[in-house]
């Protein structure tokens, strides 16, 4: 085995287990399992802050003024009834939008709001609410009403006036008042919070009030307004349209310009002549070609020809006639001779249908000729009549231009006047008829319980706050504890084997009324076990025979001798022959628990003698042999002096199979080393959770490295039902999984 230097810079304390062994590296991980081993080690500290906490959460509660809230719905009318009808969309001006929405939403926050608000309740008159304005209710306060040092009074004086006063009662409202939005649809959620049920109901109502009704008053005082100015205006710009149409017509009476569309009456008569000439002249020029046609088929090609015969219905039907003889005639002739009296009738009548034909084109072409010349003699009729009226003409144009003037301000005037009596008509007929654009759908009624303070969510973050706060400290205090709990930190802390845990034996059962007394009457018990796991650690762990076992501490009080009281009594009624010494000549404490400091021979007479029989005392409730110290000790006086101690263990050697020395603390008594060192194997017997490792530590540091290679650390007093919920890794630890097995 490779052994580090005695005193290292790190740990400082001689190292006798192998570097980096496994699970008793010193860096190990932080794990979830690690940590609440560590709270289960420090749950009182954890249940501690925790039940303060939530005193302190209920306290707090009980001290914060009780707050109510009410609250009242309202609707927003998407489509309101038509009582006048309204020029504009009422699908459009009807459905509120988002932004609507938010305006209101604003206006009911406004201070302009509040201050109707105060003004409808009268609250301004009310002692209680003027103090809650100018002293608001706190936690402070009802602790110290309480207790009796402090009470409210009723109204609060104010050095500012009332207008002061008024101000800080708005925002008083302002800020208790909550406004939102239910959901996306328009109804509108108006809650306040107060110390008085009975006034937040009374607020939050009057709020909902108001507010269905304010949009009708503004509205109504608007119109009444509006229908004031309009009144004036309309009539300053009726008398304004009639001069202006006055002067219009005037002037038309004295230029003859007498046109309703603001043009002369001839140069209307001029543009009729014109569209007429035009018309006269397309229809001569039409029935002039329709002739000269008509004639020109004739003369090629006979009646037949003629093509505006063709839409004389006398010679359609003729010609009907005609075609179905000549269909009859072509039958005839197939079937008969041209002697036929059938085909000769036949053949007669069609020669009579083609001269009246014949006769009708003639007439036909005869009329278009009268057409002709009627046309040509109506064109030149309107010629000569245009030329006449192109004279007046002239002169009227000059007064086009100032009648166009005049009639531009008369429209004008007229539009302007027609727009604002439109507008005074549409006011005064909506006066007295508005409708309000929202309506109370769930009216404000006084709360029974408070909203605030929220005893579950206060105790709730008390218990949050306590848990982690606890769990904090927990783990802040463990990670400060420097004490022993497991054989596990034992090994990874100090570099020591740990040779077992002894319980206190008020921890497990069956025990008895003493540590002595448990070993006896419960031999089996796990008290007993415990020390038998410790006896055979030690010769496992011991490099040579083990026989001589020195039992130490590195202070007082740590239980060393009880421990070597019921080792050796363990090792007795197991059959071995065991003897125990009491090396501490300064308190010897293991003789007077076995009453044997009464004078008798001890072990003073056996240092001083140079042979012969040691003076051995058996137990009398085991075989075991004890040499007490039954006389102290001259000052000064040590048991390794001579070699007096060296010579008792050799004579003890050869009669026992186990010698156990209690020897004194290794921080105090400097001999102990020495008495150490005369030992097979060494004990280093330290109190569970109660002595530092940095004691130990020192303690260690005043042996030498051969003496610490046979040292073996064991806890004492270990609290086997709080050990269990430690989450160590030695036996202890699993006590209850195995604690039935010594019912």
């Amino acid at each position: 085995m490779n052994l580090p230097a005695l005193y290292e810079p790190r740990a400082g304390v001689p190292q006798v287990l192998p570097q980096g062994g496994g699970h008793h590296a010193s860096e190990d991980p932080i794990t979830v399992r690690f940590l609440l081993a560590m709270l289960r080690r420090r749950r009182e500290v954890l249940l501690l802050t925790l039940v303060n906490c939530l005193v302190l959460a209920l306290v707090w509660t009980a001290a914060l003024p009780r707050i109510y809230r009410s609250s009242a719905d309202v609707v927003m009318i998407a489509r309101p009834v038509e009582v006048v009808p309204d020029a504009a969309d009422p699908a459009e001006a009807g459905i509120p939008r988002d932004e609507d929405v938010e305006t209101q939403i604003q206006l009911i926050h406004s201070r302009e709001m509040a201050g109707q608000v105060l003004d409808r309740t009268g609250l301004l008159r009310d002692a209680a609410f003027r103090a809650d304005v100018m002293e608001p209710r706190n936690a402070l306060d009802n602790i110290l009403s309480a207790v009796g040092i402090r009470s409210r009074t009723g109204a609060a004086p104010s050095d500012d006036g009332e207008s002061a006063l008024r101000e800080k009662a708005i925002t008083y409202l302002t800020d208790r008042l909550s406004v939102a939005r239910v959901g996306n649809s328009f109804n509108l959620r108006m809650a306040f919070g107060d110390a008085d049920p009975e006034r937040a109901a009374l607020v939050a109502h009057t709020y909902a009030g108001l507010f269905t009704t304010d949009d009708a008053r503004e509205r109504a005082r608007s119109h009444a307004t509006a229908a004031k100015v309009l009144h004036i205006r309309v009539d300053e710009l009726r008398q304004a349209a009639n001069k202006a149409f006055a002067a219009v017509q005037s002037y038309r009476v004295r230029t003859g310009l007498l046109s309703s569309a603001a043009t002369s009456l001839t140069e209307q008569e001029i543009s009729t002549y014109n569209q007429q000439i035009a018309a006269a002249r397309a229809e001569a020029a039409r029935d002039t070609a329709a002739l000269a046609s008509a004639r020109g088929q004739l003369r090629s090609g006979g009646a037949d020809s003629v093509g505006e015969a063709a839409a004389s219905p006398v010679i359609s039907a003729l010609r009907g006639q005609r075609a179905q003889l000549v269909t009859r005639e072509g039958d005839l002739s197939q079937r008969y001779f041209d002697n036929n009296p059938d085909l000769v009738t036949v053949r007669r009548q069609i020669a009579d249908l083609d001269r009246q034909i014949a006769g009708e084109v003639n007439r036909s072409i005869q009329a278009l000729d009268t057409r002709a010349q009627s046309s040509a003699q109506r064109l030149s009729s309107l010629l000569a009549s245009r030329g006449g009226t192109r004279a007046q003409l002239g002169t009227d144009n000059a007064a086009l231009v100032a009648l166009a003037d005049l009639e531009k301000r008369a429209d004008a005037a007229q539009t302007l006047y027609q727009s604002y009596l439109e507008r005074y008509n549409e006011v005064v007929a909506g006066s007295g008829a508005e409708q309000p654009a929202a309506r109370l759908i769930s009216p404000a009624d006084a709360p029974v319980l408070p909203v605030s303070p929220n005893l579950p969510l206060n105790l709730a973050l008390g218990g949050a706050v306590g848990v982690l706060l606890g769990a904090f400290l927990a783990i802040v205090s463990e990670l400060s504890y420097h004490g022993l709990t497991t054989l596990e930190d034992v090994e990874s802390r100090l570099g020591i084997r740990g040779l077992g845990s002894v319980p206190a034996y008020r921890t497990v059962e069956p025990h008895a009324a003493s540590p002595l007394d448990t070993v006896r009457d419960h031999p089996d018990g796990a008290f007993a076990e415990a020390l038998r796991n410790v006896i055979v650690s030690i010769r496992h762990a011991a490099p040579g025979s083990g026989k001589v076992v020195a039992i130490t501490s590195a202070v007082p009080g740590e239980g060393k001798t009880t421990i070597t009281a019921c080792m050796g009594r363990a090792l007795a009624m197991a059959g071995e022959r065991v003897v125990v010494i009491d090396c501490d000549v300064i308190r010897a404490q293991l003789s007077k628990q076995f009453g044997l400091a009464g004078g008798e021979p001890g072990l003073h007479e056996a240092v001083q003698a140079e042979a012969g029989l040691v003076a051995q005392y058996e137990e009398p409730d085991s075989p075991l042999r004890v040499v007490p110290i039954t006389r102290p000790f001259p000052k000064g006086r040590r048991l390794t002096e001579r070699g007096g101690l060296h010579r008792v263990i050799a004579r003890l050697r050869e009669d026992f199979d186990v010698i156990l020395l209690d020897c004194p603390p290794i921080l105090p008594i400097a001999e102990s080393r020495e008495i150490v060192s005369l030992a097979d194997s060494a004990v280093l017997v330290v109190h569970w959770r109660k002595t530092s490792d940095r004691v130990v530590k020192a303690a260690l540091r005043q042996l030498p490295l051969r003496t610490v290679q046979s040292f073996g650390v064991v806890l004492n007093q270990v609290d086997m039902r709080k050990q269990v919920r430690f989450g160590g890794n030695d036996a202890a630890s699993f006590y209850k999984k195995y604690e039935g097995y010594y019912a």
